[in-house]
């Protein structure tokens, strides 16, 4: 009877499962290029003769619209609510996406459909992370976890869908029906499901009422959130993990066909990253609600480690890269997971937006530096081991800062 009380997981999931449903497909739409950039790479490379590098600069424009349009994108996310944000978000991506089908041989062509996606980029993840991370709370973990899980929809099934089009279609035509399905997928769930208006604080209560008292989002202020060290502890934590992170798995294709394996092994491997990625974060998430989130993700940082190693130590062995793809993809999701949770009760979800916004910087910039810089390294020296080897003390730095946070703040998580 206890899980049925107002206030409970239980109750909350009752109510607000299509909302989760819902934010899950906005996640999965925001990480749908970085799923197919690896695929993608070698045709464009083909078809225009540009380096790797100068492909990979179009993820840079997105990391500089990140910087200066995430804290702004935050604050009007905070001022006029998910919905009207969400909307725009999802036009804005797959109209960006479906541009890249249209792109000439000019590199302006390319970067400009990147700078439209970089608005949309801008306002994710935080656009589908604050309606959840306000109204959940009992099973706030596990909520945000499902959220988040999205990106692992996108890395399960969009590179086959790629790379069928890549084989049979041409590469514009993969573009285009990526764009298409997302957009079908995505913005009827939006218009249903996401509140016309902020919720802070709702709960899923039999009786309707805010969770918390008087219905008001609790935490930091904005000038509160800027003095406290959480705030630059998790933003460097995720800086570091996503940086070396994204940077080898944006190009795993290249990098496991450098080490040695087919292409058909390098995308079905990936693939299972997806799901992998998908099971984690939903582990995770129940760990969250009920464990301390920052040995949750000190131990993801660290098992992580499972994916540089299994490159460096067994080149070009199938089981080796198999098994290492799928630690990343089971650990690598509980590090977001961690982060977002992590501002949610170490600086709380009055200003949610505005924080989460500066640390979703960090994700803009990994997948604008890291990509590119791994390129330029592959053009200039025709490997790709320096940026394998980089991700080993990346994660083992992420794990330290985890380690340096303060528990959580009135917890009782063991």
């Amino acid at each position: 009877m206890a899980a049925m009380q107002p206030g409970s997981a239980s109750a909350e999931w009752r109510k607000y499962w299509p909302l989760v449903m819902t934010t899950a497909m906005g996640m999965s739409l925001a990480a749908l290029l970085s799923s197919i950039f690896g695929v993608m790479l070698e045709p464009l490379q083909n078809e225009f003769g540009w380096t790797r590098a100068q492909i990979s600069s179009g993820p840079a424009v997105v990391s500089i619209m990140g910087l200066v349009l995430a804290t702004p994108a935050g604050m009007i996310i905070d001022r006029i609510g998910a919905r009207r944000c969400g909307i725009l978000v999802v036009l804005t991506s797959v109209t960006s996406i479906a541009a890249m089908s249209a792109i000439g041989d000019s590199l302006w062509h390319w970067w400009a459909a990147w700078a439209l996606f970089g608005i949309a980029g801008a306002f994710t993840s935080t656009v589908w992370l604050a309606p959840v991370s306000t109204i959940f709370r009992a099973g706030r973990g596990l909520a945000i976890a499902v959220t988040i899980s999205g990106t692992g929809i996108s890395m399960a099934v969009a590179p086959a869908i790629a790379e069928y089009f890549v084989q049979n279609h041409g590469w514009r035509s993969g573009f285009l029906a990526l764009a298409a399905l997302w957009f079908v997928l995505t913005l009827p769930l939006v218009l249903a499901f996401v509140p016309r208006q902020p919720s802070a604080g709702e709960d899923a209560g039999a009786d309707g009422q805010a969770a918390t008292q008087h219905g008001e989002r609790t935490g930091l202020t904005p000038r509160e959130g800027f003095a406290s060290p959480a705030l630059y502890l998790l933003f460097c934590a995720s800086l570091l993990s996503a940086m070396t992170g994204v940077a080898l798995i944006l190009n795993l294709v290249p990098v496991l066909t450098f080490t040695g394996l087919a292409r058909a092994e390098a995308v079905a491997i990936i693939g299972s990253m997806g799901i992998a990625s998908i099971i984690g974060r939903i582990v995770g998430g129940v760990l969250m609600d009920r464990y301390d989130v920052r040995m949750i993700a000190i131990a993801a940082s660290i098992v992580s480690l499972g994916l540089p190693l299994s490159l460096l130590l067994f080149p070009g062995v199938s089981w080796a890269a198999f098994a290492g793809v799928i630690a990343f993809g089971l650990t690598g999701g509980m590090k977001m997971n961690a982060i977002v949770y992590l501002i949610s009760t170490h600086l709380g979800t009055r200003s949610f937006g505005l924080f989460y916004g500066i640390i979703s910087i960090t994700t803009s910039l990994a997948q604008g530096i890291g990509p590119l810089a791994a390129n330029h390294v592959s053009d200039v020296t025709g490997s790709y081991a320096p940026v394998i080897w980089a991700t080993i003390p990346g994660f083992l730095g992420a794990a330290v800062l985890f380690a340096v946070l303060k528990p959580e703040p009135g917890s009782l998580k063991r």
